[in-house]
């Protein structure tokens, strides 16, 4: 039973990647190259925008990196007081209703404006997944997954340890799902554009039935 739930761990660690991958390339294709699941991007543009004197756009990115704080602040506060549980639901109920409130944002609106909702979904899904038991692994971005499947692989190559190996399997099915998300975000953005949205809430449907099949599967 053990061995099945850590299976299932594994597996809702991908959908929650495939939706990391969908946040990320949505806000690339639908508001003109910004990235809204991080925040060194972001704080780099409050410089710019300070020197360029676009008080506006200054205002805009500081208000997507209080959203990100908030993000975080509010899982504390909820993990701590009501535990993992209702975190869990916590975050799902904010990228189900972060989904659609995407789509309602119109195409030509500001495009930091426009992915608002994407700073704090992202900061909130970061929080409460990262990764599994074994691996910390990171869903909303993928930096340090690649440079952690070529040092698994690497590590692998030269000591032909299966633990390697392992690691370098993990990292490299998280890098796959998370980039599925990507193709699936700009595939379906050329067709539907910021309702492609929508579309998000089939991913987080399926990573809630995978949770609570999880979650049966321990308490028996």
């Amino acid at each position: 039973m053990e061995n099945l739930t850590e299976k299932q761990e594994e597996i809702l660690h991908y959908i929650v990647c495939v939706s990391g991958g969908f946040m990320g390339g949505y806000a690339l294709f639908t508001r003109l190259g910004n990235f809204g699941s991080a925040q060194t991007g972001n704080l780099i543009e409050i410089v710019l925008n300070i020197f360029g004197r676009d008080y506006k756009e200054v205002a805009l990115r500081l208000a997507a990196l209080l959203l990100f704080i908030f993000g975080n602040v509010s899982c504390v506060l909820i993990k701590q007081n009501l535990g993992k549980l209702v975190l869990k639901i916590y975050t799902f109920c904010v990228l189900f209703i972060g989904y659609i409130f995407l789509a309602f944002i119109p195409a030509d609106e500001d495009a930091v404006l426009g992915l608002l909702p994407i700073f704090f979904m992202s900061s909130v899904q970061w929080f409460t997944f990262t990764g599994t038991r074994k691996y910390n692994c990171s869903t909303i971005f993928s930096t340090n997954n690649l440079k952690q499947m070529v040092l698994g692989y690497t590590y692998y190559h030269l000591t032909g340890k299966e633990e390697d190996r392992e690691k370098g399997r993990f990292y490299l099915l998280s890098l796959t799902f998370f980039y599925t998300g990507v193709v699936l975000a700009v595939a379906l953005g050329h067709n539907f554009g910021v309702r492609a949205s929508y579309f998000g809430l089939i991913i987080i449907i399926i990573a809630e039935i995978v949770s609570i099949e999880r979650d049966a599967k321990r308490r028996t």
